[in-house]
């Protein structure tokens, strides 16, 4: 049965990072959120949307269009966006519901403090795109890290990433896995 593993974090906390090793770890398809909005900029030259929510809203939408295909197909797929609140986890759950698959929800586990300093780093070395000051404080307050009743799998990034991934999905053969 095909499975959607939902990312969740806060910014900086290496969400990318982890589901782009878990995309290949389990060699399926990866929905990302960031890497979505700047394939639109650059097909359309923006994003449509008379504000950030709209424009939030229309890419939201893009990878949940793109990750239903997928489900609907039969095909695993990592969906990589913040996940930072209870109820878009749970509208990603019930996308997979209704496309007959199954969901697991991804906790990638970091400090607010420690997205803060890794932020300050992204200032100087530009790894990444960087998130607005609005963003971020947003984001800080609003990120609703999985709670009881919610079924995850947590990442702590003091664990190897090859380790975490060996643990919680090795032990699978590939059709379980997917």
């Amino acid at each position: 049965m095909a499975k959607v593993y939902i990312m969740s974090g806060l910014p900086f906390s290496g969400k990318s990072t982890l589901s782009k090793s878990l995309s290949k770890y389990l060699d399926i398809p990866r929905i990302s959120f960031d890497e979505t909005w700047l394939e639109i900029e650059k097909e359309r030259g923006s994003i449509p949307g008379s504000d950030a929510i709209e424009q939030w809203r229309y890419v939201c939408k893009v990878c949940e269009d793109k990750t239903k295909q997928y489900l609907e197909n039969g095909t695993s797929v990592v969906y990589d966006n913040l996940g930072s609140s209870k109820k878009h986890r749970e509208e990603i759950k019930e996308l997979a519901s209704e496309s007959k698959a199954e969901s697991k929800i991804i906790y990638v586990d970091v400090s607010k403090d420690e997205v803060t300093k890794r932020r300050e780093k992204n200032l100087n070395t530009k790894e990444r795109h960087q998130v607005s000051d609005e963003n971020f404080d947003t984001a800080l307050k609003q990120f609703e890290p999985p709670s009881e009743g919610e079924t995850y799998l947590a990442y702590n990034p003091n664990e190897e990433v090859s380790d975490w991934l060996d643990r919680e999905f090795g032990n699978r053969s590939k059709l379980e896995r997917e």
